[in-house]
């Protein structure tokens, strides 16, 4: 069995410790995840444990012959190659090994059978062909494909050159490499940072079939729980061992951070009465004798500290004004680059209060429809309407802007960038706002014009958030976060009283935030064939189900896509608990929308009669611009109460199937 073994780890860069006196161990089949805050040193024990760092102290051991494989959460890219020249260069070493056992064998056939040379040459030889089949070689078309369709490439990219590819599918290319080297150890340093939903649930299934020893960092909860068995927290330098998935340990350690409160409370208090103590008689000398014992108690006493990466944070934000019922009319829209279709004649309509999500695999169209949505992409055909009183905001990952103008960023620093929208509020509550998207410290002064990329997503995104909206466009907005901003972030969106349409390959976020899901698939390959837009009318837990369930007879390439008629499949139902959830989750959905619609049927139904009154009036016909805006907004609202009754009768006809299941 092959293991690794850390034992007394110490590194320290400059006063600052690191890791110090780390012990820990991992072995084949073990699903290991790393948690800690950002910074706390994840990477730089995963880069000691596969040998790329020295510690300063302690040792590993390695079992003899084993393989480690560590791949870096970013800053792999490749070139001069085809895509399917690059990943072939995973055999070279076992084109070597087969070169090397046929010279062995050719050896093995010249010698006498009485040579006493011929029993270690043959073991030699048995080692190096045992060493070949470890490799895969000789299912290695099958394996590469596997890989390779799981992580969203299709036959086509087999023939580009991998300069091509942008840097997420660069990594994508360096994640399939280093899976298909099979090695004994995986160390993935945020693998899934660049997955899109599809290829994080195929990893996840890939790594937890994977016979070797598996240790990796993310911050996708879902994902984390549904692949590791132990979680190794990393804090304060010292990592601490919790058996169970991520959810379990989170549960484990909250009760332990509740436990560590009440005594740092209580220490705080002790620290308190003290301090008093020394202020009010250190001038008094027949106190002096007492000061000094508590002056020296003070000084001996080990301050207790909460994780930050698990204290409880809860940020509100402004209110979002009232809009109107409906948010975001996008009728026949159409797009292209060139001769490349991404989307052709596409209608959607938002309204007020939902938090739709689009899905589908990565270069589908999900961020083009985001901007065509957000009205920063003009460049397109059909029509796009928002309704009264819409205040939008965008967010893009790749598009990191701030509010301040380029030449004053070198002067600006995070903490002003912040203030000027959190107008009004305490300095306190600004410095707990940028804490929880990961500003701290003396991060809090530097100059916007220094910041990282991913810095300057997470103070945009604050900065968005801090505004007085009610329509959100969010185009991976968790991808600068680590879990504890990511759950503060969730529970803004889920108090804020707009509208949100996003994008998001985080499957615990997706399922929390989203009341309805829009996906977006290929047709094909070909640049003339433009992606397929279908709307599910319920949460992501159900989307899946429905997924799930669909006839599993489809080969192609992309899944095709599929209209929702309202009803789910008319197939027997596993009874395991996740479908019966899925179930019930989905009930309640059509019943909110259900009472949604009536209200809205009631509120356009009263306005109707309203203009009709109006018009009934013949001194209205003066003004005939009046009369042609009543008119027009009369059949406006003809229509829409004939789109709401069509969903109202596919609601409930959805809800009687589901209930005779």
């Amino acid at each position: 069995m092959a293991h690794v073994q850390a034992t007394g780890i110490s590194l320290a860069y400059g006063d600052r410790d690191i890791l110090r006196d780390v012990t820990l161990n991992l072995s084949s089949g073990d699903r290991c995840a790393l948690a800690g805050a950002n910074g706390s040193g994840k990477s730089t024990l995963m880069k000691i444990i596969a040998g790329t760092i020295t510690p300063d102290t302690g040792s590993i051991q390695r079992s003899a012959g084993i393989s480690i494989v560590y791949l870096p959460q970013s800053g792999v890219t490749h070139s001069g190659r085809t895509l399917g020249d690059e990943i072939e260069l995973v055999y070279d070493s076992a084109r070597g090994l087969i070169v090397e056992r046929d010279q062995l064998g050719q050896r093995l056939a010249d010698l006498d059978p009485s040579d006493p040379r011929l029993a270690p040459l043959i073991e030699e030889h048995h080692v190096i062909q045992e060493r070949i089949l470890h490799s895969g070689y000789y299912d290695r078309d099958e394996q590469i494909d596997r890989v390779l369709r799981g992580l969203g490439f299709i036959s086509s990219d087999r023939t580009r050159l991998t300069h091509e590819f942008s840097g997420g599918w660069q990594m994508r290319i360096a994640l399939a490499k280093t899976l298909l080297c099979n090695p004994d150890m995986l160390l993935l340093d945020e693998p899934t940072n660049y997955l899109d939903l599809e290829a994080r649930i195929w990893l996840g299934e890939y790594l937890s079939a994977f016979p070797g020893g598996v240790l990796l960092v993310s911050h996708d909860r879902r994902f984390l729980d549904e692949t590791v068995t132990v979680v190794w927290e990393l804090f304060l330098a010292a990592v601490t061992r919790y058996k169970g998935n991520y959810t379990e340990y989170e549960h484990r350690r909250a009760i332990e951070t509740e436990q560590i409160t009440a005594a740092w409370q209580q220490q705080q208090e002790e620290i308190r009465r003290i301090e008093e103590f020394i202020r009010r008689f250190r001038a008094t000398a027949s106190k002096a004798r007492q000061v000094q014992s508590r002056i020296k108690q003070l000084e001996k006493m080990e301050p207790i500290v909460i994780p930050e990466h698990l204290k409880p944070m809860r940020v509100s934000f402004p209110p979002a004004p009232r809009s109107g019922d409906e948010v975001i009319r996008l009728v026949g829209a159409s797009r292209s680059y060139g001769k490349n279709v991404v989307l052709r004649d596409v209608d959607l309509i938002v309204t007020r209060g939902e938090r739709v999500v689009l899905v589908g695999p990565n270069g589908a169209g999900k961020s083009t429809l985001m901007r065509l949505i957000s009205g920063h992409d003009r460049e397109h055909s059909g029509a796009l309407e928002y309704g009264a009183e819409v205040r939008l905001g965008f967010y893009a990952d790749d598009d990191n802007w701030l509010t301040e103008p380029h030449e004053s960023r070198e002067t600006v620093t995070v903490f002003d960038a912040v203030v000027a929208e959190a107008r009004g509020q305490t300095e306190q509550r600004v410095r707990d706002l940028l804490g929880a998207f990961l500003f701290r410290g003396d991060d809090v002064y530097k100059s916007v014009g220094v910041l990282s990329g991913g810095e300057r997503s997470r103070l945009a995104l604050l900065q968005l958030l801090l505004r007085p909206l009610n329509l959100l466009v969010l185009d991976e907005p968790t991808n600068h976060l680590d879990m504890t901003s990511k759950d503060v972030l969730i529970g803004a969106l889920e108090q804020f009283g707009g509208t949100i349409v996003f994008v998001s390959h985080d499957r615990d976020f997706v399922s929390r935030l989203a009341t309805r899901v829009v996906e977006i698939t290929p047709t094909g390959t070909a640049p003339e064939q433009p992606s397929r837009v279908v709307d599910f009318a319920g949460d992501y837990d159900y989307y899946a189900w429905r997924v799930g369930h669909a006839d599993a007879d489809a080969t192609a390439d992309y899944r095709p896509a599929r209209a929702s008629d309202g009803s789910p499949p008319r197939r027997e139902e596993p009874s395991d608990h996740a479908t019966q959830k899925a179930r019930r989750s989905r009930l309640q959905q059509i019943d909110r929308r259900v009472e949604q619609i009536l209200a809205e049927i009631d509120n356009l139904q009263h306005e109707h009669d309203r203009l009709q009154h109006e018009l009934a009036d013949p001194g209205v016909y003066g003004d005939g611009d009046a009369v042609r805006a009543r008119t027009a907004r009369l059949a406006d609202i003809d229509r829409t109460i004939e789109r709401l009754t069509i969903e109202w009768d596919d609601a409930a006809h959805e809800r009687e199937t589901l209930t005779s299941l």
